[in-house]
């Protein structure tokens, strides 16, 4: 083997090895020179932490705080970084045999490191310096994960290592020659690969535990991913150089090596990426969801649930919250647990950290269940605690309120009057009711006090002075204590508010948050609240109670202190006496009753009482047997008296129900309610009576004694009274008799009144039905002669019927005379009568109608009868007329006569049977009165009731019509043809025989010229200038004239009338249009006869 030529500027070192060699020498060099720079830099590192840590120890000798402790954290965590990188390093050398190696240093560091750490431990807390790669995934907190960025820095030194390798330039110019630069380009790029493969070897073994450390790893191999990816274009670039054919060998192998180790290094270094990129996408959303977990359990463990925090409200929306959010991060935390579970079974290199994180994330939710059970019960508890102490403060200052009103609204003594003493006893039963409904809820605050729990306890203020139980509201497990929910433990220590030092049942002893305990029941500061209340409500009601009772005792005294006047009063009749004596007992023993309890009065009191009523007894006695000797007429006066009294008492209800009766309003439903209402009132009227006429009977025994006592009695006490009494009894019997009498007379009047208004209004609604049920002409003369004689009966039956009006009439002008006596007697109107009254007037309006209706109608279908039939006869007259004329109009072929007068008369022919058949439209008239009829029945129909359909007659009327004018029409255009056309030949044929007839017309001019004049109307007069041939013509003309309007031949001595009544005629309208005309009119409702109702 040749030897490598020494590069350019510098000699060789090793001028005997090969290249490679080489370079993997000084690739060792270089790596142990950054071990010596690396020692160096921990030693400084170390010097720093030292002086620091002395630093903070000359502050706690002096009295203060330390101020460096996070600055020697980071020192320390830098200083570990280098040294486990250092090891690293020291390894590589190891493995490559090197000759020098830094092991004793290395491992000097370590023990500076050891011993600073131990130092740190005893100045700084307990724990604070262990390694966060060494703590398992589920018990890391909040604080180290917000920490972990400290130590972010460590983990950048295991990138710092690798180089890029030089450029192919670089090497050619250190080489003697191009050929040389490409081989040392090869060498230079396998050396570099190989150099990452041993690091990758060495980086694969080692996957972060943490975030931090999974960043930095995976900041590094993007790094290193990134340079793998660069070097494959020197890797392209070295295969387009050539060299020297005795180097192509070497060349060659060197690259194809170099290609397939190229290929291992690019696979590894994606297999890591990828790698990477999962695990760092996993544990930053698993720290992200442990960070808010945290954050959550450090929240509520530092909640205060002692009683300084009322403040339930707040939490308790706050929970309510919290449970949202919990809900809401389910579905996170699953799929969290689903990616843990697929890069598991996907056997992810970093399992390890995969499972611990997962088992963290499950343990942190499970912990947060509990804890969310914790607090569902605290602010349960709690509430009722506040609760119960804020009602029973409340209650406290009402009963106390309540003692001071009633101490101060009820005092009272024996100047006290009556009426005041007499309203207090009445207010003192109402403020009973308030004191009853205040029990139940000092009862409902006692049995509620046995349920509140402990919340001083939680206060470390109030330190226990021996072990308290107390009770697990969720499940806790620790490596040292495991407690199940609900069960009992003792709390042995409370020094602190979060963490309690507890023993469990199995005798385990361990801190553990508070807020998985509850201080149960007994509360003795609930339980002497609800006791203390109980006994002030006890005092108020003793209070009540005895002013209660003074009350009622001072109420007796002053009643019995009347009863002892009266009685001494020496002004009371035998009864009051008697009254005055059972009044006085009563009053006497109500007295000694009440006092018994009360504070005014005493035992002498009690016995002077007695003496004065004992003293009172005696008087009335005495006074009840000089009554028994007064005059025997006062008593009899008194019996008379009574008497009169207790038929004044009678008759006043006699005639209090009479008044009752008269007030009550009549009844406004159906006239048969009415009557069987009508006579119930009868029946009690006719009692009342009864009942009025016995007390007149024993009113007269009465006043008959009574005025043969008051003519012999004298004058005594009673005999003024006697007879205002008997007046006055005699009097108002008569009044009330005559009301009575006059009231059943009204109830009697109105009853017959009631029955007569019923025929009658059935008479009316009958022939109202009748008259209503036809709605239609018939169209049968037969059907209008049977209905007319159906009129003529009813008319006859109407004017027979006009007496039970008459009746009616009779007994309202009677009721009315008995309203007005009874208006003068009380003074009321009588609103049924004014009814009844009104109610008979209509009736009669009606039945006015009714029979104006049947006459009516009698003589329009006698008028109609007669229409019809004419029209009838004319309807018949003129169809006969029309097939007759349509049957010589076939016949007839006109235009073929020979000379110009067969022609004329043709035309005449044809002119005359036109006008005879205009003259059919007499028949509109029946038409019209039928149709005006029809329009009044029709307004007239105001019943539901159902009707019959019938075929009106003026509808087949104008059927026929229709069929008549079409068959007309038909006519009349048939014969305007004929007539045009025989007029045409006609004026042809006299244009041919002006010329033949002139010396005949002259002729006759010479003999019958005046003649002829006289016989022409005034419009063919001759015509002056026209030749005597058009003059002749026009003569001829005027006899067909004649021919033609005067309906014959022509005659001398024409009558100007009859000339004058057909020139109005041939005016007229067509008889068929005038028909039509009317026709419409009366269908639009334009033209209507007038009405006779």
């Amino acid at each position: 083997m040749e030897t490598a030529p020494c590069p350019k500027g510098r000699p060789s070192a090793f001028p005997s090895l090969p290249p490679i060699h080489l370079r993997r020498l000084e690739l060792l060099l270089q790596i142990a020179n950054k071990i010596q720079n690396g020692a160096l830099s921990c030693e400084e590192k170390l010097t720093l932490a030292k002086n620091t840590l002395q630093a903070d120890a000359a502050h706690l000798e002096a009295g203060q705080s330390v101020q460096y402790e996070a600055d020697v954290v980071v020192y320390l965590q830098e200083c570990e970084g280098l040294i486990r990188q250092l090891q690293v390093d020291v390894q590589i050398l190891r493995d490559e045999n090197y000759y020098q190696l830094e092991e004793l240093a290395i491992m000097r560091l370590q023990d500076e490191l050891v011993t600073l750490r131990l130092e740190c431990t005893n100045l700084y807390r307990k724990g604070h310096f262990s390694t966060l790669e060494l703590v398992p995934a589920p018990t890391l907190s909040t604080t180290q994960l917000k920490g972990e960025s400290l130590t972010k820095g460590l983990h950048t030194s295991s990138a710092s290592w690798f180089r890029k390798p030089m450029t192919r330039t670089e090497l050619v110019a250190i080489s003697s020659s191009e050929d040389e630069g490409s081989l040392r380009f090869v060498y230079e790029l396998l050396a570099w690969v190989e150099e990452m493969q041993v690091s990758m070897r060495l980086e694969r073994a080692e996957w972060g535990s943490d975030l931090p450390s999974v960043e930095t790893q995976l900041e590094t191999q993007r790094h290193i991913h990134s340079s793998v990816e660069e070097l494959g274009s020197s890797v392209k670039e070295a295969r387009l150089y050539e060299v020297w054919q005795h180097l192509d060998c070497v060349y060659t192998e060197t690259l194809g090596k170099l290609e397939t180790q190229y290929c291992k290094l690019l696979e590894t270094s994606s297999f890591r990426l990828r790698h990477l990129q999962s695990l760092h996408g996993f544990v930053s959303r698993a720290t992200a969801e442990l960070i808010w977990l945290n954050e959550k359990e450090e929240e509520e463990l530092a909640y205060d649930w002692s009683d300084n925090n009322p403040n339930i409200a707040a939490k308790r929306n706050y929970f309510s919250e919290l449970t949202m959010e919990l809900e809401e991060k389910q579905d996170i935390f699953r799929s969290l647990q689903d990616t843990a579970e697929l890069l598991a079974l996907e056997n992810h290199p970093a399992k390890q950290t995969v499972e611990a994180y997962s088992a963290a994330v499950q343990s942190q939710w499970q912990w947060i269940k509990q804890l969310c059970l914790c607090v569902e019960q605290h602010v349960k508890e709690n509430a009722a605690y506040f609760q119960f102490f804020s009602d029973a403060r409340e209650s406290e200052t009402y009963l106390r309120n309540l003692q001071d009103s009633i101490r101060r609204k009820y005092s009272c003594d024996h100047s006290t009057s009556l009426t005041r003493l007499e309203d207090l006893l009445q207010d003192s039963m109402d403020e009973k009711e308030q004191l009853i409904q205040s029990k139940s809820s000092v009862a409902s605050l006692v049995g509620r006090s046995k349920s509140i729990v402990q919340l001083k306890p939680r206060n470390p203020e109030h330190l226990v002075k021996s072990t308290i139980p107390i009770k697990a509201v969720c499940d806790y497990r620790q490596i040292e204590i495991t407690i199940c929910r609900n069960d009992e433990c003792v709390l042995e220590d409370n020094s602190q508010r979060t963490k309690w030092k507890v023993i469990s049942p199995t005798g385990n002893e361990a801190m553990v948050p508070s807020v998985c305990f509850l201080i149960p029941p007994p509360n003795k500061e609930a339980i002497e609240m609800a006791n203390r209340v109980e006994q002030l409500y006890q005092k108020v009601m003793a209070l009540w109670h005895q002013l209660h009772m003074n009350t009622k005792s001072l109420i007796s005294w002053n009643y019995l202190r009347k009863d002892i006047a009266l009685v001494q009063s020496f002004s009371m009749e035998k009864g009051e006496c008697q009254q005055a004596l059972r009044s006085l007992q009563a009053h006497y023993e109500d007295f000694l009753q009440d006092s018994r309890d009360s504070e005014l009065f005493s035992v002498s009191d009690r016995l002077r009482l007695e003496e004065e009523v004992e003293s009172s007894k005696e008087h009335i006695q005495q006074l009840l047997e000089s009554m028994e000797n007064e005059d025997k007429d006062e008593t009899v006066a008194r019996t008379y008296l009574s008497e009169l009294q207790n038929i004044r008492l009678r008759l006043e209800e006699c005639e209090q129900r009479l008044v009752s009766r008269i007030q009550s309003p009549s009844s406004t439903r159906a006239d048969g309610d009415s009557i069987q209402e009508n006579t119930i009132r009868i029946a009690e009227q006719e009692r009342t009576q009864e009942d009025l006429q016995q007390l007149k009977s024993d009113l007269r025994c009465v006043s008959e004694r009574c005025y043969s006592f008051l003519s012999r009695a004298p004058g005594g006490p009673s005999t003024p009274r006697l007879r205002s009494e008997l007046d006055l009894v005699v009097n108002k019997m008569e009044q009330t008799y005559g009301l009575s009498s006059v009231y059943l007379d009204k109830l009697k009047t109105v009853d017959i009144i009631i029955r007569n208004t019923q025929g009658a209004e059935s008479l009316v609604k009958g022939y109202e039905v009748k008259l209503s049920q036809e709605e239609a002409v018939p169209a049968d003369l037969t059907a209008i002669q049977a209905h007319r004689s159906a009129l003529q009966q009813w008319l006859g039956e109407v004017k027979g019927k006009n007496s039970v009006f008459s009746v009616l009439e009779e007994e309202i002008a009677k009721a009315k005379a008995v309203g007005e006596q009874l208006y003068q007697l009380r003074q009321e109107r009588s609103i049924d009568l004014e009814r009844y009254q009104e109610k008979g007037s209509q009736l009669w309006d009606r039945w006015q109608r009714a029979c104006a209706q049947i006459e009516t109608r009698h003589t329009e279908l006698e008028s109609i009868q007669e229409v019809l039939s004419d029209y009838r006869q004319c309807h018949r007259a003129l169809i006969q007329w029309i097939e007759d004329i349509t049957a010589q109009q076939e016949l007839m072929k006109p235009g073929q006569a020979e000379d110009s007068r067969v022609l004329s008369e043709q035309l005449s022919q044809q002119t005359v049977r036109w006008e005879r058949g205009v003259s059919c439209s007499a028949c509109t008239d029946y038409e019209l009165q039928l149709m005006t009829y029809r329009a009044f029945v029709e307004s007239q129909q105001k019943s539901p009731m159902k009707r019959r359909r019938m075929l009106s007659s003026s509808d087949a009327i104008t059927q026929e019509f229709m069929d008549l004018r079409t068959r007309y029409t038909a006519l009349v255009t048939l014969t305007t043809q004929h007539v045009k056309y025989i007029s045409d030949a006609l004026r042809r044929l006299e244009e041919e025989e002006v010329r033949a007839l002139h010396g005949e017309m002259s002729c006759m001019w010479k003999s019958k010229g005046r003649f002829v004049l006289n016989v022409l109307p005034p419009k063919v007069k001759p015509i002056p200038n026209l030749g005597e041939s058009r003059w002749l013509l026009q003569a001829r003309r005027s006899f067909r004239y004649n021919y033609l309007y005067q309906d014959g031949p022509v005659t001398l001595a024409a009558d100007p009338e009859k000339q004058r009544k057909r020139s109005l005629k041939q005016k007229s309208p067509n008889p068929l249009q005038q028909m039509e005309w009317k026709t419409s009119k009366v269908r639009r409702g334009h033209w209507k006869p007038q009405r006779v109702l």
